[in-house]
């Protein structure tokens, strides 16, 4: 696989992550169709473009005549970003374009095109064999068809309806997107899984062989994949998904200059920079798109903390100012303290709310991480994404972030993240990698899993500590007060000493709560047992993949990188779930 030579990476640290649209489509279109299919497919982009105006479109179109070339052409028209997946090598082709125009018109778009790169030969296929028009080689129209189906989020289709039966037709393909992918050409999907390919946007088109068209021609019709409710439905979960993609790019752009500096220290502590720079491209590019997603995550983080924390501690103060004002100072503006306390928390709830600091922490959190494994399988040399494999579990909440992650696999060099058809597309696991990977990601992670639950679990000990404390503390001061009531006769009279001692006693347990409470939303407890057992994972890995090394067993090596990451991603997938249902609510105090 190859990238094209004339294209230069303009955006290796741009971290949006782009609404990828695919096209199919007759070859046959007839010339006086053409500006009215081309109005269409520019109404779907600006569309696009005005729903969600911090995404950057970009469109996968092979360039074969017709379809292919009216979209990219409409597309760079509304400055679009062009990709160019190739179903067979550039020269061989371009013999299946018997015009010299029509050749001249495939080598200017793809002068324009930001990326053009070659799908491996299917297992099985030379050279040879795909030199002649026929069966293998058809198939590899129908490959580059499947990849485009399986990458884009909305797939454009100029199609009469039709459905022709042909190898790589425009029907196939729409079948594909609609009713998904079957293998070869895919990952082998479970019998059950609901197809999360989105929607086929068709344009009814008229063609030389079929000039009457199922449907009115020109209209625009939106399908969605089966097994949903409903169209509406998933219409509905699917304008969600590029709507947080959206928010997410707006995020970025946002706080780009404000979180530079942590930014690059973020991406150091993964790998330093003078190590990053030896990396192939397409491991620096997933690289960069960690430390976004990385950073953005510990920045919401640090709001809802502080936003947890004020919450408790006004839900303390209005406590407080009602005892101070019912037992020691009757003054209204003491008594004001209250409602103004509930008032500020309510209010920080819904901000807090309103800007979803707690989701985005959660969603970005998880982003990072599928990209980390992400990362440290491209080093592994393997095609495989971990899209396939992530929040599978989770779709409808957390569907935009597979979605993201197979979007930046296609922006990365294809050569390491074209979907697995063939032996050998991969460089494979040697000495240098498996040392890097081991360092920097194994040993990196079974550190930090081990100082997460030291820190976990000291900070719950003292929460504890200090919430048993004050309760206990509160307990011995009404103990006391009974006491005194009983055994002094005047004590019961109003005194300052006793309202005193009423103030702390009513005060001390209101604190104690606050504080469980707090370690609860931060769900303390169960996240020391998750990080020790992740710690207990990462060492059983560390301790297997030296052997393998010492051993030069680098399939094996490969093979135990790959289920490490698997595990990684199912642990960190019921980490988010756990946090997400652990929302501060005002209303039930906190």
């Amino acid at each position: 696989m190859s990238i094209s030579p004339e294209t230069v990476d303009p955006v290796a640290h741009n971290s949006a992550i782009p609404i990828i649209i695919g096209v199919t489509g007759h070859r046959d279109l007839r010339p006086a169709d053409t500006p009215r299919l081309k109005d269409q497919v520019r109404a779907i982009l600006e569309d696009l473009r005005r729903k969600h105006p911090a995404t950057p479109l970009l469109v996968l179109s092979p360039l074969a005549e017709g379809a292919d070339r009216l979209v990219a052409n409409a597309a760079l028209e509304q400055e679009a970003r062009l990709v160019v997946p190739l179903p067979l090598p550039r020269e061989e082709y371009k013999r299946d374009f018997k015009t010299k125009e029509s050749k001249n018109e495939f080598s200017e778009l793809l002068r324009q095109a930001w990326k053009c790169f070659e799908i491996p030969l299917m297992k099985g296929s030379t050279h040879t064999s795909i030199a002649d028009a026929g069966s293998e080689r058809d198939k590899h129209y129908t490959q580059v068809g499947a990849y485009i189906a399986r990458h884009s989020h909305i797939l454009i289709a100029l199609w009469d309806g039709e459905q022709t039966g042909l190898e790589g037709g425009t029907g196939q393909i729409v079948d594909f997107k609609l009713n998904g992918i079957p293998a070869p050409y895919a990952p082998p999907q479970r019998s059950l899984d609901i197809v999360d390919n989105g929607p086929v946007y068709q344009v009814v088109t008229p063609r030389a062989k079929n000039p009457h068209p199922q449907g009115t021609p020109f209209k625009l019709e939106i399908r969605f994949p089966e097994g949903w409710k409903s169209s509406e439905s998933l219409e509905k979960s699917y304008g969600r998904i590029l709507k947080q993609m959206d928010a997410f790019n707006e995020d970025a752009r946002r706080l780009r200059q404000k979180l530079a500096v942590t930014a690059r220290k973020n991406r150091d502590t993964v790998i330093p920079e003078h190590e990053s720079a030896k990396m192939p491209e397409s491991a620096r590019f997933i690289l960069e798109q960690y430390t976004v997603a990385d950073t953005l995550a510990l920045y919401f983080q640090k709001r809802r903390r502080l936003t947890l924390a004020t919450l408790f501690i006004l839900a303390v103060v209005a406590v407080l100012s009602f005892e101070v004002y019912a037992h020691l100072v009757a003054h209204p503006f003491v008594l004001a303290v209250y409602p103004l306390s509930l008032a500020s928390a309510v209010s920080l709830y819904l901000l807090a709310k309103r800007k979803d600091y707690q989701n985005k922490h959660l969603d970005f959190r998880a982003l990072a991480e599928g990209l980390r494994v992400q990362l440290f399988w491209i080093m592994a040399g393997s095609s495989e994404d971990v899209a396939d494999h992530y929040l599978r579990q989770h779709r409808t909440e957390l569907e935009w972030i597979r979605n993201a992650i197979r979007a930046w696999n296609v922006l990365a060099e294809p050569g390491c993240l074209s979907i697995n058809l063939v032996d050998g597309a991969n460089a494979g696991v040697n000495s240098g990698s498996s040392e890097f990977i081991l360092e920097h990601w194994v040993e990196h992670q079974r550190a930090f899993f081990d100082r997460a639950k030291k820190r976990d679990h000291d900070k719950l000990k003292v929460r504890e500590f200090m919430s048993q404390s004050l309760f206990a503390f509160g307990l011995a001061l009404a103990v006391l007060v009974v006491f005194l009531h009983v055994s002094l006769p005047g004590f019961g009279e109003s005194s300052r000493g006793r309202s005193l001692l009423i103030v702390v006693m009513a005060i001390s347990p209101a604190i104690a709560a606050a504080l469980g409470g707090c370690a609860e939303k931060m769900a303390f407890p169960g996240q020391a047992k998750r990080y020790e057992w992740m710690k207990a994972l990462f060492d059983r890995a560390a301790s297997q993949l030296r052997e393998l090394l010492d051993h030069k067993d680098w399939a094996r090596a490969q093979e135990l990188i790959l289920d490490l990451g698997k595990e990684a991603l199912e642990e960190n997938g019921d980490w988010v779930m756990i946090h997400r249902e652990r929302t501060a609510d005002v209303y039930k105090g906190a």
